[in-house]
């Protein structure tokens, strides 16, 4: 037989899952940002033409390949009609329709070039189509988008330097105007242990 003090420490135990499950932080998939030393590989996207300032983002861990560094960044690319994601036709939304079908291959004087780099190196360009590229553990990954006058020129590397952007560290906020403590759920949980503390002492009274 279930008694009422039972159902009782049965609610006060969901309502404090419950508290605790909220309190939780939800994870992100990638950051602004170069990635810190071991934090993950940084994609650089620099837009050319098509913007005025360049995407830096981290991919966290060891992705893959370039497309799933891209897309571990929390970057959005879109392969071509014919030939998927062999061919990174739009990166973040460019270039538009009106520049680029994304049928098939992009035009030889409109499209993304792909290059690799250590962190403080410099830019090479990519000997392997990203589909299938293993980028550098803590290394850079990089996409420009070119617009050679003729199909001969060679494209030009990303204007983002590879290099890690320092970290600053924030002075640490007063104790009365700021706290990360979880101070909401000390006292749901304060006033669960309550209302079942008293639940109980009246199931004790009504039993004698």
């Amino acid at each position: 037989m279930i008694t009422l003090p039972s159902r009782i420490a049965a609610v006060c135990l969901l309502l404090l899952a419950t508290c605790l499950a909220g309190a939780a932080p939800a994870s992100a998939t990638g950051t602004d940002g170069t990635c810190p030393a071991g934090g993950g590989v940084t994609v650089v996207v620099d837009f050319g033409d098509l913007a005025p300032q360049p995407l830096i983002r981290c991919a966290p861990g060891t992705p893959a390949t370039g497309i799933a560094a891209l897309q571990g960044a929390g970057i959005d690319v879109a392969g071509s009609q014919k030939y998927g994601l062999a061919i990174a036709c739009r990166i973040d939304g460019k270039p538009g329709p009106d520049v680029e079908s994304c049928a098939g291959m992009p035009s030889a004087t409109a499209y993304w070039s792909y290059w690799h780099a250590a962190a403080g190196g410099k830019w090479e360009s990519s000997q392997e189509g990203a589909q299938t590229s293993k980028p550098a553990a803590d290394g850079f990954e990089g996409w420009s988008f070119a617009r050679p006058k003729t199909a001969n020129d060679l494209p030009t590397p990303p204007r983002v330097a590879p290099v890690r952007q320092a970290v600053s560290t924030p002075s640490p906020a007063p104790a009365a105007t700021s706290s990360s403590f979880p101070w909401g759920v000390v006292i749901a949980i304060a006033a669960i242990l309550l209302i079942g503390g008293a639940a109980w002492v009246a199931a004790r009274r009504r039993r004698t």
